[in-house]
């Protein structure tokens, strides 16, 4: 996930697509862009249930592969000039995992782009396309493997690479694109050129983008889906003012999965008050979901950055977004830790604060930090990482799976 200092240049990124339309040749009445396969979503079935619920979690290589990426590709940044550099090697890495599952040289490719002409840096994300019954839709799903964090983005990276694997010998009714990005930290690099080269065809028949990204050490295992007009991608500096933007139909249809699947949700509705009412978060319970809980009547007490269920356009589903491509962003944070009486730290109640414990890592966060590792992971989380992997895994398969 990307830093508080880079959310700046990603907002005007972000407004600039939506100003343009980027391609797509329809708006909706805010004038956002939108794309024509997002209209099929509320149709959509999953073959994956609450019975056969097993079959579809992988959240135990999952597992196995967290471990390998914080101990053996703890460094995976794209521009470190540490000897001790590991970025490569994880790149490399995924794909051997990918081709030792069965997938062919044909359904992996690499797309290069260019960092820095200066230096002769390239970055390439690792694209694998599994042909679907029916190829002429998509579903992209997403997590970025650079950086130097085993929950930003470790997490992400394993329980992507785990869900490849583990749908091997399943062919989905769609087409379904796995995208390991790169260059998500020096300002979701890899995403954003690969959104470039989306051809109309291609927007319009992407039914929608799912992302990972941080989902290890989190309080709360969250998902976000807010339209991103100028209601709910505006940074607010008071309370004034501030709009609620309206739920996507796919921030809908993944609640209403995971709900099927024998998960709990605590969506918009029920989360919008509950901290100005209790003064902290509801419960941390397992197989739970919540969201942003930041609405227009019940803000944040500071820092005000994205009414929910949208959040901070600062990783790697944001081109999509501008594309008009609806998306669905899986992380696992705490919108409630923070301090009330000083606030204007810049992160409290933004979602960059992972645990109400601010004795831990740097006072209660830890991506960005020198603290996201496996040590301090399984030291002061053990069991976590899992609990949150055993939600999101069969989610993600459903999620994969769809037709109508």
């Amino acid at each position: 996930m990307k830093t508080l200092k880079h959310l700046i240049v990603l907002i005007l990124i972000l407004a600039l697509a939506l100003m343009t339309g980027c391609g797509s040749e329809d708006t909706s009445e805010d004038g956002t862009a939108v794309n024509k396969a997002s209209a099929m979503i509320g149709s959509l079935t999953s073959p994956v249930t609450s019975e056969n619920i097993a079959d579809y979690d992988f959240s135990d290589r999952a597992m196995t592969y967290l471990e390998r990426i914080g101990t053996d590709f703890k460094n995976r940044d794209l521009e470190s000039g540490d000897t001790n550099n590991a970025h490569d090697a994880a790149r490399d890495w995924i794909i051997s995992e990918l081709k030792s599952a069965g997938y062919s040289d044909e359904q992996i490719t690499l797309e290069s782009f260019d960092v820095d002409d200066s230096n002769n840096v390239e970055g390439n994300n690792i694209i694998l396309t599994v042909e679907g019954e029916d190829p002429s839709k998509q579903i992209i799903a997403g997590a970025h493997y650079d950086g130097d964090g085993v929950g930003d983005n470790g997490s992400g990276t394993a329980l992507l690479l785990a869900n490849a694997v583990g749908l091997q010998n399943v062919k989905p009714h769609y087409t379904v694109k796995y995208i390991f990005f790169d260059g998500e930290e020096e300002g979701c690099l890899g995403s954003l050129y690969n959104t470039e080269q989306m051809t109309e065809e291609e927007i319009d028949n992407t039914i929608y983008m799912v992302n990972l990204d941080a989902l290890a050490f989190g309080d709360y295992c969250n998902i976000y889906g807010g339209a991103f007009g100028d209601a709910s991608m505006a940074i607010a500096v008071d309370n004034d003012n501030l709009e609620r933007p309206e739920a996507t139909e796919a921030y809908g249809f993944a609640a209403d999965t995971a709900e099927n699947l024998g998960f709990n949700v605590m969506r918009t509705e029920d989360l919008d008050g509950y901290y100005a009412k209790h003064g902290t978060g509801p419960a941390i319970k397992d197989g739970t979901l919540y969201t942003n809980p930041w609405a227009p009547e019940n803000p944040a007490p500071a820092n005000n950055t994205a009414m929910s269920p949208a959040t901070i356009p600062a990783s790697d589903h944001i081109g999509y977004m501008g594309l008009g491509i609806e998306y669905i962003y899986f992380e696992a944070t705490n919108w409630f830790a923070g301090n009330d009486e000083d606030g204007e730290d810049g992160i409290s109640f933004t979602g960059y604060i992972e645990t109400y414990d601010d004795s831990l890592g740097e006072d209660g966060m830890f991506m960005n930090t020198e603290y996201d590792t496996l040590e301090n992971l399984n030291e002061y989380f053990p069991g976590r990482a899992k609990k949150h992997f055993q939600l999101y895994s069969p989610l993600l398969s459903a999620l994969l799976l769809v037709s109508e």
